[in-house]
């Protein structure tokens, strides 16, 4: 599998309206008032971190500097996560919650942005996949890996996992309709091509992210089981099986929600392009140009609603 994958207990802050959650419980870090006792018999001090961690948490500012440090990030260039210099602090209880609020709001667009990069790439992907030609494509394309969780690794993940359903729809006689497909596959289900010995999660060339991963020390561990050992933060971060992220309203089959937070108007104005071919396939025109990646992104979303 090869989507960002979170398992986090804030996710039900999200399904209350995170913008209201200016007084709610926290989902993350008992904070107590003596750190040698651990007494906090008042709730003073889970009180304070939870309005610390809503007021990071709500800076828009750091949510979309992950952002921006994800899209930025392309083709094993120049790692731009920033989240492994943002401060841990365990006391006071405020300035905890705060900056931890601060770095699950910078994860969150950092990831995103990958996911985003996803759908595009499995809009592409699928495109590519579906027409008779698929079996001599597959043959030929490389799943690129660069392993630091940018624009690009988001792109090609999810052109490796949409290619396949392209090829499997088509091969079906199914309409071709990527965002049908996109919906197939969000929702935990697989597909392989027994012909060629390929097909999507498990059997795919596709390395899992883990959300709250730093890209810098991923890349310097191997690609194996070890990753499962990925560096944790804050509480530790756990994985629970195939974890999606997507709209404010698609939950995957583990009941999590991923937060996207509006378009501020640059961010828009990026994703307004329609790129008449893909890396992937050179000459090959795409007919989902005539929808430019910001449009693909939010019918996504509108779907999953």
């Amino acid at each position: 599998m090869c989507i960002a994958n979170i398992s986090r207990a804030w996710v039900h802050l999200a399904a209350v309206g995170w913008m209201a959650a200016a007084l709610t419980g926290c989902p993350y870090g008992y904070v107590p008032l003596d750190p040698g006792t651990g007494d906090d018999t008042d709730g003073q001090a889970q009180y304070e971190y939870d309005l610390g961690f809503n007021d990071g948490f709500m800076r828009d500012d750091y949510y979309w500097k992950g952002y921006d440090d994800s899209f930025y990030t392309r083709d094993g260039g120049q790692i731009y996560y920033q989240g492994g210099t943002l401060p841990y602090v365990e006391s006071p209880p405020y300035e905890a919650g705060f900056w931890d609020g601060v770095w699950y709001a910078y994860n969150d667009g950092y990831f995103v942005s990958y996911d985003d990069a996803f759908t595009i790439g499995f809009s592409e992907g699928y495109d590519v996949g579906y027409g008779p030609g698929w079996k001599e494509f597959l043959l030929l394309d490389q799943h690129v890996e660069y392993l630091d969780g940018g624009f690009s690794d988001g792109y090609n993940d999810g052109f490796s996992e949409g290619r396949i359903l392209g090829a499997v729809d088509y091969l079906e006689g199914l309409p071709f309709d990527w965002l049908d497909a996109m919906a197939y596959y969000r929702a935990g289900n697989d597909a392989y091509l027994e012909e060629i010995e390929l097909g999507t999660g498990v059997y795919g060339p596709v390395v899992l992210y883990e959300y709250g991963t730093d890209p810098a020390t991923l890349l310097k561990s191997e690609k194996s089981t070890s990753s499962a050992e990925k560096q944790r933060r804050r509480n530790g971060l756990e994985t629970k099986g195939r974890t999606v992220r997507g709209g404010l309203s698609l939950k995957s089959n583990g009941g999590d929600t991923a937060l996207v937070r509006t378009y501020p108007d640059a961010v828009r104005a990026r994703l307004q392009v329609a790129p008449t071919e893909t890396p992937r396939a050179e000459g090959v025109t795409l007919r989902v140009s005539d929808t430019t990646w910001l449009q693909r992104l939010e019918q996504y979303r509108q779907n999953a609603r």
